[in-house]
């Protein structure tokens, strides 16, 4: 990969803005036409040689400079003396040069920041934005065909005239056929999908045909994923694409279609032909703290910017301390009276609120940890891929539970003699779900801390449960629920600060077992 300068011998980059091969060192330019690659291997079409490194903290293979014998991993923001060996490497069909210079990497990541709160101060630091690197990410290109042939779907319309309603009964008739070229994944299972999805799309019109000279002063990544893991997603978003256009061309009909997925494909009958790697370029910078890490990450030719910025537990604390203060002050102004059982009632509601927005949380994390909708990881785990999921039932459900709580709330504490009874019933069933969801999230976590909230949530709603029952008159057993219920809410809080670290890091990557690493051994 090393390219050497013709007059002096140094190791020449790839120039953003020019568009050219530079020499820092002597100052040469020179066209990618211009340079006599001397690696006899260029003009193999399905391999090439290739200097690789391999991580020794994380397994991680890149190549790199030939020259190159101290580098920064891209991955796990370690630093150190990488193992080289020459190796071959299936040779891309096409590359998307880097238009977005490191430079404008960084800008765009400060001003992301920006709109972040309790940012950690090292994340500001002038000297870690240096930490950008350009990385070649390999992305399957699948092609797909429709064969050409005539459909007959069954569809129905609904309306509504005079008073009655109507409904319609169709045969939609439909002819397909056609490809659908270039669909992209991510070819690399050390690149989550999901990020790869947030930096999405790149723009194949800009694509080139493969050049060594590309790669020269760039990190690039190795082909771990085989083409078969996407092949089925590629197909299926390609029925859904047939699917799509027959909608918009039947106006309001509503289509009957089959209800599986194989069903589905069986109809369309689409296939996946063509594969190709090509190369697409990333900017990376790597925030790692003791064994969690952080990826910021640019799409190298439109801007296209996914940071993860954990939060400063110091700056939250005091910043809510303030926040909190003023508040005070200006609820003390209030001429409003509540009495205990309502504060009781108030608080009940807070901290199921905060118990559930905690156990979103972990949802989150646990799907990240398990990398359950990262194809490519999966793929190399042998595990069964899964689909996103919409959570659109469960927050209508929330929201009408809340509201109804709140209403029971406002009728039965309306006064400092109103009964809180009916407020922790609703309050520790729904904490009773609550917790339960808590612990089988944090359960398939590594950090299963956030347990204890979801258990001393449910103690908080039993103990305000039997107060209320034992019809205890004295207020300053509601004073004490209240305490409570906000103990219980602060807990969630932090934990869920603590938690949403973790969700915007990720345990420092291990790729010794994953496709082409040696297990450590080189």
């Amino acid at each position: 990969m090393g390219i050497k300068c013709p007059n002096c011998g140094g190791g020449m980059v790839y120039d953003i803005e020019d568009k050219q091969l530079h020499c820092p060192y002597c100052d040469t330019r020179m066209g990618l036409g211009e340079y006599g690659y001397s690696n006899a291997a260029q003009t193999v079409q399905d391999a090439y040689l290739v200097n690789l490194f391999l991580c020794p903290n994380c397994g991680a293979e890149l190549t790199a400079p030939q020259e190159q014998t101290v580098a920064y991993c891209a991955y796990c923001g370690g630093e150190a003396t990488l193992t080289q060996k020459m190796a071959p490497a299936q040779r891309p069909t096409a590359i998307i040069p880097f238009t977005k210079t490191k430079a404008e990497a960084a800008e765009a990541y400060e001003q992301a920041v920006k709109r972040k709160l309790y940012v950690p101060k090292e994340l500001k630091d002038p000297a870690f934005l240096e930490g950008f690197r350009g990385v070649y990410l390999p992305y399957w290109n699948i092609d797909v065909t429709i064969p050409e042939k005539d459909l007959s779907i069954k569809g129905t319309k609904t309306y509504t005239r005079g008073g009655y309603d109507y409904t319609e009964t169709y045969d939609v008739k439909a002819h397909i056929g056609g490809a659908v070229e270039g669909a992209v994944y991510d070819a690399s299972a050390a690149f989550d999908d999901t990020l790869a999805a947030q930096i999405a799309p790149f723009d194949q019109k800009e694509a080139r045909p493969f050049a060594e000279g590309y790669l020269a002063g760039f990190y690039a990544d190795k082909v771990t994923t085989d083409p078969g893991v996407y092949e089925e997603l590629a197909l299926s978003q390609a029925t859904e694409k047939v699917y799509e256009g027959i909608r918009k061309e039947a106006g309001g009909i509503t289509l009957s279609l089959p209800a599986g997925k194989q069903e589905r494909l069986q109809q369309v009958g689409a296939t996946a032909q063509g594969q190709r790697v090509s190369l697409f370029p990333v900017w990376f910078l790597t925030y790692r703290k003791g064994d969690r890490v952080a990826y910021s990450v640019m799409n190298g030719q439109t801007g296209k910017l996914s940071t993860e910025v954990p939060v400063d537990l110091k700056q939250f604390l005091l910043t809510s301390l303030i926040g909190a203060g003023v508040l005070f002050l200006l609820l003390s102004l209030l001429p409003v009276f509540m009495g205990a059982r309502l504060l009781a009632a108030i608080s009940a509601l807070l901290l199921l609120v905060s118990g559930q927005l905690l156990n979103g949380e972990l949802k989150r994390i646990r799907l990240q940890e398990q990398h359950t909708f990262d194809w490519g990881h999966q793929s190399q785990a042998g595990k069964k891929r899964k689909l996103p999921g919409s959570s659109c039932l469960g927050t209508t459900l929330a929201v009408l539970y809340y509201g109804l709580m709140a209403a029971v709330a406002f009728f039965t504490t309306g006064g400092s003699q109103g009964g809180v009874g009916p407020v922790f019933l609703f309050g520790a069933v729904g904490q009773l779900v609550i917790s339960i969801l808590i612990i089988r999230n944090a359960a398939g976590m590594a950090n299963k801390s956030a347990i204890l909230p979801g258990v001393l949530g449910l103690i908080i709603m039993v103990a305000g449960l039997l107060v209320s029952a034992g019809e205890l008159a004295h207020d300053g057993w509601y004073y004490g629920l209240c305490l409570g219920c906000l103990g219980g809410m602060l807990l969630n809080i932090l934990s869920a600060v603590r938690h949403c670290n973790e969700l915007t890091t990720r345990p420092v990557p291990n790729f010794f077992r994953r496709e082409g690493a040696d297990n450590g051994r080189n």
